[in-house]
């Protein structure tokens, strides 16, 4: 028998389910999102992440004294999204000094898990003390993680997920509760009766995969709500700006709604929009992206953002040197809240988070001190 959670259990679970579990109106009213226990059912995904909100693991084996080598095993420069998470961890690593950690072995997985599956096996023959790794394929990656937890190296998962349970803890957010609320606001958008077309990321790609198994859920749950069709756009602006120009073709002001998973998609989807002269409807899936919010603000779009902070590798590296430590730690830790203005955000915040001096590539928010972002070539200032 389907049943509802209720808003409060939704509330009482928000830090650990990330922030996105609400979304805001217009006049500022707070939009409860609810999900099943069916949907619980279906989900591998969700019910690890409930499982873990309340538990702690017990990291006593792994202490150690360091300097410390620590292996991370990143998406890679696939795009600026992932250059930034690089630029942000080999900034961290300097910042914290020598005397901390002393190696960040690298691995550039570029978006692929048939490339990251050797390159950890690689990293761990280096005998790393602990592993950071950004999966790019939740079922590829299971026994990699594995493999380094009986060789006695802690793993901390970050940005992503694995299918097993065998690892120190996990930092990111819930990534199903995301895609879901995404939908949910292109929903209430929409009074729930409309056309909706759909644009996951990179097909395998567990943080892809993931968020779209939310944001179907909500549009099974909504009968008014009719898919027409659901591409992937490969985090791509140009791969996204070509799949919409031909869904104009297709339906043309027949889309009331779009979902995307990701602000550079949503730039394409935007493009291909003004180049048809064609009114914008509503998006579920913008972030603190700058290319994006200039788009936005120019052409007074209505959006619902996620945020996916490259940033949030410096909690990954304090993760790791916490269990290097010995001490206890959370096997799920939510960076919404955490990180400096890293909660969802709306078209009715957007300008806010506009920064005038920063590349359309940026994706923010950014800790890194801002003269590391100028040199990176990231800001549109004079250096003179």
């Amino acid at each position: 028998m389907k049943k509802l959670l209720s808003l409060l259990l939704v509330l009482g679970l928000l830090t650990g389910l990330g922030a996105a579990t609400l979304a805001q109106d217009d006049d500022g009213d707070m939009l409860g999102f609810e999900f099943t226990d069916e949907q619980i059912e279906a989900s591998p995904y969700l019910q690890s992440v409930l499982s873990r909100l309340d538990e702690t693991y017990d990291t006593s084996d792994f202490a150690k004294d360091g300097p410390y080598r620590i292996a991370l095993a990143a998406q890679g420069t696939s795009n600026a999204w992932s250059a930034l998470f690089d630029a942000h961890a080999n900034w961290y690593v300097e910042h914290l000094g020598e005397d901390v950690v002393a190696e960040l072995l690298y691995g550039d997985a570029q978006a692929s898990a048939d490339i990251q599956v050797p390159q950890v096996e690689d990293l761990l023959a280096q005998e790393p003390d602990a592993l950071i790794l950004v999966p790019m394929g939740a079922a590829a990656l299971s026994a990699p993680v594995e493999r380094a937890m009986m060789q006695g190296v802690p793993v901390v998962l970050c940005a992503s997920a694995v299918e097993t349970d065998n690892f120190v803890t996990e930092v990111g957010t819930n990534l199903w509760v995301v895609g879901a609320s995404l939908a949910q606001y292109v929903v209430d958008q929409l009074g729930g009766e409309g056309n909706v077309v759909f644009m996951t990321g990179i097909p395998g790609v567990t943080t892809s995969d993931i968020m779209e198994e939310g944001a179907q859920a909500v549009f099974d749950a909504n009968p008014g709500i009719n898919v027409l069709d659901k591409q992937p756009g490969f985090w791509s602006p140009a791969d996204a700006k070509g799949i919409m120009e031909t869904w104009l073709v297709q339906y043309g002001d027949e889309i009331d709604g779009i979902w995307s998973g990701g602000a550079q998609m949503s730039q394409g989807i935007i493009s291909a929009y003004l180049d048809a002269g064609l009114d914008i409807p509503p998006i579920g899936g913008g972030e603190w992206q700058n290319g994006f919010l200039r788009l936005a603000l120019e052409h007074d779009i209505k959006y619902l953002a996620w945020q996916y902070p490259n940033a949030m590798i410096t909690m990954c590296i304090d993760a790791a040197l916490q269990i290097l430590s010995g001490e206890p730690i959370a096997r799920f830790i939510d960076f919404s809240g955490v990180i400096p203005n890293s909660e969802p955000f709306t078209d009715v915040e957007g300008a806010d988070y506009f920064r005038e001096e920063w590349s359309d590539d940026v994706h923010g928010p950014i800790t890194m001190p801002d003269e590391k972002l100028a040199e990176l070539g990231f800001t549109t200032m004079d250096d003179g």
